[in-house]
């Protein structure tokens, strides 16, 4: 449950040393997020969730790697070689996070690959680290650090773990009665919008059709990259009076149907999207993970791409609109004893059982889009050019497409299981074609549909 990051930079200044240099400022920056500097305690037999202790000895050798690319350091070599670095899983016994610099870009900057665990850290935060991680400035000023401390990291004993296990439950479930009257509200409203779904049959969200996509996880990785203009895409956003988002579902739901159709696997139904969705209040910067998720019709079977974005539209509102009612009882922390044994023995037997053939699809992909940093970022001095995102493929959805503004871009990752999805290099093809349709589309032009070649793609990306 990895989720990462690629930086790619500007050539370094003359004879800097890219590793050294980042090292030594990240090093110096450490404290200032504080999921950096603790590692989970595993409880005994696992009878609870594991607990963050601080790590009194943080080994950076094992945190920051580099590693070259052979000549001649194509961008492709570049994504081959983070889908393999994305397979390896972290360390537990240490800090849940790894650093790659990556030289020997054709283009003579450099990569920084960032792995960091979910557990610990989701998109929000991320972000609220990344103007820490890395510089505002290509000469930032040095960072004061702090004085010395003596702090816990021994683990919890097996009774003090109990006792702590049952004080959290009894106090979730104080909080939990205590809520009861937004509960209420909660479930009057759910019951009013499910009375109307069926006085309204086509309001419901369609069932989830099985694809290639709802497949079994293997431990293989195929990794793909491009971007595409923030400011072309909001442009068609308010041509269509539509959010950001749907535009990014629409051209991800248009490549999605072209790559099905090319392998003569299109369903008859649309394929449905999982999006995850913040549940942050405003101005919280906490280094966890508060996300949930909603639903999504892609409209996958709709072949015009302004009727498709329509479809998207209506659909994604009335799941924000379903969230919304929901939203002030969803939970993301919770306790009780035993959970870990149960949950890893659950994901173990649908890995191991290949359930995902087997069972009914919930869902085909997940689609996220993530707000990133609009100023410019620096690392050892060059300029950070895209920060494209490397998120997590599931059993049973083995496709992740997200995507990270930045500056003026939109910058897409779509990681997948190699196994199912081999050819991943198609997909970035026809999402960039979907663009440039949806692009004509809205501006009223009669959009010319038309199959890019492969190197057409890399050379628009590599120009974006």
């Amino acid at each position: 449950m990895h989720v990462a990051g690629l930086a790619i930079l500007d050539p370094p200044p003359s004879n800097a040393n890219v590793f050294a240099a980042f090292r030594d400022h990240l090093k110096s920056r450490l404290h200032l997020v504080p999921f950096f500097e603790r590692k989970l305690a595993l409880a005994p037999i696992q009878l609870d969730h594991p607990v963050w202790v601080h790590d009194d000895n943080l080994d950076l050798e094992y945190h920051f790697r580099h590693v070259s690319l052979p000549k001649p350091g194509t961008r492709e070599q570049l994504e081959t070689l983070v889908a393999r670095l994305h397979m390896i899983l972290l360390d537990r016994s240490r800090p849940l996070w790894q650093y790659y610099v990556i030289e020997g870009l054709e283009s003579g900057g450099f990569a920084i690959y960032i792995k960091m665990h979910h557990a610990g850290i989701d998109g929000g935060a991320g972000m609220a680290a990344l103007p820490i991680i890395f510089a505002t400035s290509p000469d930032p000023e040095p960072v004061q650090l702090p004085s010395p401390t003596t702090r816990d990291s021994r683990p919890p004993e097996l009774f003090e773990l109990i006792r702590d296990s049952y004080d959290k439950f009894f106090t979730q479930q104080r909080e939990f009665y205590q809520s009861w009257p937004d509960i209420g509200k909660a479930i009057a409203k759910v019951g009013q919008r499910v009375t109307e779904d069926l006085a309204n049959p086509p309001r419901r969200l369609p069932i989830a059709p099985k694809t290639l996509f709802n497949a079994s996880l293997s431990s293989q990785r195929s990794f793909a990259t491009f971007t595409i203009s923030l400011r072309e895409a909001k442009a068609v956003a308010k041509l269509t009076k539509s959010k950001l988002n749907d535009v990014v579902m629409t051209v991800s739901a248009g490549a999605l149907r072209r790559y099905l159709e090319a392998r003569n696997q299109l369903p008859d139904g649309p394929l449905i999207a999982a999006v995850p969705v913040s549940l942050r209040k405003a101005g919280n910067a906490d280094m966890n993970n508060q996300v949930t998720a909603m639903l999504c019709n892609l409209a996958t079977d709709i072949a015009d791409p302004i009727r498709r974005l329509e479809a998207i539209v209506a659909s994604s509102t009335d799941s924000k609109k379903r969230l919304e009612d929901i939203r002030d009882v969803i939970r993301t922390d919770m306790t009780w004893l035993g959970a870990p044994i149960i949950i890893t023995g659950m994901a173990r037997l649908m890995g191991q059982a290949k359930l995902a053939e087997q069972l009914p699809a919930i869902v085909n992909v997940l689609i996220s889009n993530v707000p990133g940093p609009r100023e410019t970022l620096y690392c050892a001095g060059a300029r950070m050019i895209n920060y494209f995102p490397v998120s997590i493929p599931s059993n049973g959805s083995v496709l992740n497409i997200t995507v990270q503004s930045y500056l003026d871009n939109l910058d897409f990752g779509l990681i997948a299981c190699r196994t199912a999805v081999p050819d991943i290099e198609k997909l970035v093809n026809f999402t960039v074609n979907e663009f440039e349709r949806l692009k004509k589309a809205a501006s009223g032009e009669e959009p010319k549909v038309r199959r890019i070649e492969i190197k057409q793609a890399k050379a628009a990306r590599r120009s974006a």
